[in-house]
């Protein structure tokens, strides 16, 4: 393998640097503004770069959400993976669902998740970035549940790909509540979400 060169580390590190700086920029600005009414003028102006500039490093909105939604999918392996290993899989499920909550509550990126859906459903491009997206989080999950029914741990007669859609909507609905209703508090709501999840996925006896 070709190592690169101090100064071309260098460069690559500020070209890492600068995208960063763009991806943060036009996550304030979708959240504030909403991808459909968010021109790149508004993230160039957030950024503070001049057109050129952004443009060397993406060509369209749909390139900059793209490079979001991929940001974020490539900390899910790594993530989800360790469900895989975990002793105890229904409460390891619910410790992802926490930093994945805990970790999204952030008051300038909040209000993409309602944008990233909507756009989505108005636009083919972003809807096949996020089903990638949500495809991969699906099948790791799918096998986290396989394996818990393996155990004994997760009701056997559950469909875990559909469970694996109820989970999902379950976070989601969760973080849509918040964003909608500020002083419904993560502190507030875990104890029962993570209620729901025991009940739901519970082997054998009801939890009670």
């Amino acid at each position: 393998m070709n190592q690169l060169s101090p100064r071309q580390d260098a460069r690559a590190s500020r070209q890492a640097e600068q995208r960063q700086r763009i991806l943060d920029a036009a996550i304030v600005c979708f959240a504030r503004g909403g991808f459909h009414a968010t021109g790149m003028q508004a993230v160039c102006a957030e950024a503070g770069m001049s057109p050129g500039g952004l443009y060397r490093y993406f060509r369209s909105k749909e390139a900059i959400i793209e490079a979001i939604v991929e940001r974020d999918r490539a900390v899910i392996p790594a993530m989800l993976g360790q469900l895989l290993e975990a002793d105890d899989v229904v409460e390891a499920i619910i410790e992802a669902a926490r930093q994945f909550l805990v970790g999204n509550l952030k008051p300038d990126g909040l209000p993409i998740f309602p944008e990233l859906y909507a756009e989505a459903i108005r636009n083919p491009a972003v809807k096949a970035i996020a089903e990638r997206c949500d495809a991969e989080v699906h099948g790791i999950m799918v096998r986290v549940l396989e394996r818990g029914k393996t155990l004994g741990q997760v009701d056997p007669a559950l469909d875990a790909a559909q469970a694996v859609r109820l989970l999902m909507a379950l976070a989601d609905g969760v973080l849509l509540r918040i964003l909608y209703e500020p002083d419904a508090e993560i502190d507030g709501l875990m104890p029962m979400f993570e209620r729901s999840i025991r009940r739901f996925l519970a082997a054998g006896e009801p939890v009670r």
